[in-house]
Parts: C-alpha cells; structure tokens; sequence
C-alpha cells in the first residue's frame, strides 16, 4: 500500500522549492558580495574627494555675489531719513518712489 499524500500541502511546498531556487538564481546573477560593496563604496568616496579636491573656491573663482553695489548701479543715498532703516540702499537715490511730483 502506497503513501498518502495531501496534494495541496505538496502543491505549497513545490512552490517554495521553485522560490528559493528563484532567489539563489537572482542573489548569483544580481548580488553583490559584501566585499564587492564596500570597495565600491571606497572607490566611489575616494573619487568624490578627488573631484572636490580639483573645484575651483568662490575667491579664486572672482564671484562676489553682487556684494559690490558700484556693478548693480545702485546708488546710496547721502541723506537718511527718519522712517528708512539705515541699513537699507535705495536705489532711487534722495527720492521716494510715493514722493514723486510728475
């Protein structure tokens, strides 16, 4: 007399035979050793170092932001009046934009 064997719990485990042999297939041809992944990591700071050693600063470069006003054309007004911060360049020069007769 033969075994008796429930064919849905054969039917799941066949399943599962076939995933694991999947996923060994898929760690082979996809996966990377933990070796393999720390000296890409390595490689890959050491060229981030080597390229952040090579820019060019903002002083060597000459940028200055619009730090100078005499290149935007702004003019500074001489007198300060009591409602402005002093802080504050006008480019209107003694003038206030509401202020304007014409």
């Amino acid at each position: 007399m033969g075994d008796l064997v429930n064919l849905r719990q054969a039917r799941k485990r066949k399943q599962r035979d076939q995933k694991a042999k999947k996923a060994d297939e898929n760690r082979i041809q996809h996966g990377r050793s933990r070796h393999e992944r720390d000296l890409s990591d390595a490689r890959n700071r050491a060229a981030e170092k080597h390229l952040d050693g090579h820019q060019r600063s903002s002083e060597e470069a000459g940028d200055n932001n619009g730090a100078d006003t005499a290149s935007t054309g702004a003019v500074e007004s001489e007198v300060s009046h009591p409602d402005e911060p002093e802080n504050v360049v006008s480019i209107f020069g003694n003038k206030k934009p509401g202020n304007d007769p014409a």
